[in-house]
């Protein structure tokens, strides 16, 4: 499964109507909540496409610079042991609403190690973990973000939700990895890479040039796990919506 397409219809029904949507495979949520509106806004970071009345939901990455790498993290359900595939979406003011649903599919023979793809890496999927979190003042605080429960995942982006943040600082072994970037050079850079900043939305992206080889492994050479510190500065009081946008096996999320 590659991408998943959302048709909304009936009457007055609007992706903001969508309060809440899920992927659960084998009845695990891997993916999500996130609202209509956050997940459009995503995508639309990601590839500059938007309309009213449609939604997708990516299991791949479009702009990767390899079909390899464009593939990964799409849903292998026999390598990644899935058995059930199920999507849930909360809906909210919405009258006599209508929702189709269009799945990209990809006959699986045509990722084979013949074609150039590594079998080790089929059972990878994508997942967006959702954290909230509270800033109480204007101030850099430390926080835990979950990356996911198993400690195997790599890190692909960090997508933001805020009013009240002015920075970002990431440190990993206690080293800065990403340091005190600014919302308005952060887009800058992004938009120097074809992506397509969005208001209230930072995005830390280690995939922005479109390399999965650069995405953040969260376990060390000898399989420790990494010591991250995700430390974010708010203008005040507020909340931090935070998605860890990661590859990882089904087992890990």
């Amino acid at each position: 499964i590659e991408r998943v397409y959302l048709s909304l219809g009936g009457g007055a029904f609007t992706k903001t109507m969508i309060t809440e949507m899920r992927v659960k495979l084998n009845g695990k949520t891997t993916f999500g909540d996130i609202s209509g509106t956050n997940l459009d806004l995503l995508q639309t970071y990601q590839l500059g496409n938007t309309a009213a009345g449609f939604l997708t939901l990516d299991f791949v990455e479009p702009n990767s610079k390899s079909m390899a790498g464009e593939l990964l993290g799409a849903i292998d359900t026999n390598a990644a042991g899935v058995t059930t595939y199920t999507m849930e979406c909360d809906i909210g003011g919405a009258t006599t609403p209508t929702l189709d649903s269009y799945a990209q599919l990809r006959d699986v023979a045509s990722i084979s190690p013949q074609n150039g793809f590594n079998p080790n890496l089929r059972p990878l999927l994508r997942a967006l973990i959702q954290t909230s979190l509270t800033s109480t003042a204007a101030a850099e605080q430390q926080y835990q973000l979950n990356v996911g429960s198993g400690g195997n995942s790599l890190i692909k982006r960090l997508i933001i939700f805020s009013t009240v943040l002015t920075n970002v600082r990431i440190k990993r072994n206690s080293l800065d990895i990403f340091e005190l970037v600014a919302p308005t050079l952060n887009n800058w850079i992004q938009g120097d890479y074809a992506k397509h900043p969005q208001a209230n939305m930072y995005v830390v992206d280690w995939l922005v040039d479109g390399n999965q080889s650069d995405a953040q492994v969260t376990r060390n050479q000898d399989s420790t796990l990494a010591n991250y510190q995700f430390l974010l500065t708010a203008s005040g009081a507020g909340t931090f919506l935070v998605y860890a946008d990661v590859y990882s096996i089904l087992a890990g999320i």
